[in-house]
């Protein structure tokens, strides 16, 4: 298996996982995410290459001198969870036998450490206790809320205030990348070469998504809900996919702390770039 058809396998499973990621039970996500590390497993047994150095083989972008161009936009935070997940359970069933009903994919995560690192991992009714808790009828705060006293109490996490920021990293990532895209289209004299990257989506969605985009600049302005078209290249699934998650919620709440990572003018330039796509004579007028 060579790392194009590698990318290749984990695609639909991961577009899948972050367009249904707010809507899907946490047992599926569990599941979407196994069959992730399943193809990362394999990978790695056949050619003894490090995790670590796997994940940034398939997405790219490093730092060093190495692994320098996007391969992907498969991030390594949402690689090294999948291989987890597929450490921890050796078969799919087993998903269903000890998360038949756990609510949110969230949940698991956060106590993922009690039950894969050495140092943390609970046995015997400890965590036998643990696994009623995540399939518990409570509510997801009741649960998280357990979870997070295990963490103070096992590893001395406290929640800091960032903590939210930090786990929308990747979002941050996300938007980077597609801005650098999207400033690089325009680099090209020729809008016909412009037209060959976005011939698959139509002008409506893409004015949509422009609309969109420059909204989540301030609370309060008009989004509108849309539909990603089938065939769409990686950089737009990943960004259409994160932006129709943000204009999605109804508490401003992601939205807010999305503007603390992303600067509002940020996100009204790049509305604004998006635009200017549609049409060659709008194109031109890009400065």
């Amino acid at each position: 298996m060579t790392i194009k058809e590698l990318i290749n396998n984990i695609i639909p499973y991961y577009n899948k996982y972050r367009q249904n990621k707010n809507d899907i039970i946490g047992t599926e996500a569990v599941e979407i995410l196994w069959f992730i590390g399943d193809f990362l497993k394999q990978y790695i047994e056949e050619t003894k290459v490090a995790p670590y150095t796997l994940y940034r083989q398939i997405y790219g972008k490093s730092e060093s001198k190495i692994n320098v161009v996007q391969k992907s936009y498969i991030t390594r935070d949402f690689l090294s969870r999948s291989y987890r997940v597929r450490n921890i359970f050796s078969k799919k069933s087993d998903i269903k036998k000890y998360l038949p009903n756990l609510q949110k994919f969230g949940l698991f995560y956060k106590a993922m450490p009690f039950i894969d690192n050495p140092k943390y991992r609970f046995s015997g009714k400890e965590k036998e206790n643990l696994y009623k808790l995540l399939n518990s009828n409570k509510s997801y705060a009741e649960i998280m809320k357990e979870v997070r006293r295990f963490q103070k109490e096992k590893i001395g996490i406290k929640n800091p205030r960032d903590q939210k920021l930090k786990e929308m990293a990747g979002d941050k990532e996300v938007f980077v990348e597609f801005y650098n895209y999207i400033y690089e289209l325009f680099k090209n004299t020729d809008y016909r070469k412009v037209q060959d990257e976005i011939n698959v989506m139509d002008t409506e969605f893409i004015k949509i998504l422009s609309k969109n985009t420059s909204a989540l600049a301030l609370d309060g302005l008009l989004m509108t809900d849309f539909e990603i078209p089938e065939k769409i290249n990686g950089k737009w699934a990943s960004f259409a996919i994160l932006i129709k998650r943000l204009i999605s919620k109804e508490d401003p709440l992601e939205r807010r702390r999305f503007r603390r990572l992303i600067p509002s003018h940020r996100m009204t330039q790049l509305g604004e770039m998006i635009y200017l796509l549609t049409a060659e004579n709008l194109y031109k007028t890009f400065r």
